[in-house]
């Protein structure tokens, strides 16, 4: 049976990471704070030109949503791993993907989260983790260079088969960083040889 096992120490760096991913790319209030950011700036730009008489007032507001996003998201990560227990980190984590379920034990904490396919809701996978996401808001993650059993691309093909998919028919999995270049490279090589290959088959006939 095809398996992959990933065995993870504790590493508050790694939490760190994948809460701040997650509010970068998954939060709608900080995607908000940024979009009112914008706004303020454009304001301020046009009453710079304009020069209005709140001219000052437009730049203040422009700073404190600008200062006000990063503060929110560096409170916000290290709020959440402040919560940690110091059982949870001295512990390691040992999660087991097949092509049933995914299971996640911990050798401090007592039982087991056992997550069927169809439980997940998105996998995001970057240069350095695998990020599945079980809601909206909250997840496990595997760290690749932990994997113990099977391989990186073992993972990613077991979840593409068997991940639930979107309103379009494709799987719930997203792509980042320098892997998402690699992805959409593959996909123009991918689409250059079925044109090649299409133009042998109209020659042909």
């Amino acid at each position: 049976m095809e398996k992959i096992v990933s065995k993870t120490k504790y590493n508050r760096k790694q939490h760190k990471q994948f809460y701040l991913f997650h509010l970068l790319h998954r939060s709608a209030t900080i995607w908000l704070l940024t979009v009112i950011s914008g706004i303020m700036l454009v304001l301020a730009v046009y009453n710079t030109i304009q020069k209005n008489n709140n001219l000052a007032f437009s730049w203040i507001a422009f700073a404190f949503t600008a200062i006000l996003t990063p503060l929110m998201i560096l409170s916000r990560v290290n709020g959440v791993v402040k919560q940690e227990t110091p059982e949870r980190i001295k512990s390691t984590d040992t999660i087991e993907i097949t092509k049933e379920k995914l299971v996640r034990s911990n050798d401090v904490l007592q039982g087991k989260a056992v997550i069927g396919w169809n439980n997940i809701s998105l996998i995001c996978e970057n240069d350095r983790y695998f990020y599945i996401y079980t809601t909206d808001t909250t997840g496990i993650f595997v760290v690749k260079e932990d994997i113990i059993e099977g391989s990186v691309e073992q993972l990613r093909k077991l979840a593409l088969s068997h991940l639930p998919v979107d309103k379009k028919g494709n799987p719930v999995y997203k792509y980042y960083g320098q892997v998402k270049k690699e992805y959409k490279a593959k996909k123009r090589i991918e689409k250059k040889q079925r044109k090649e290959a299409k133009k042998k088959q109209e020659k042909k006939a």
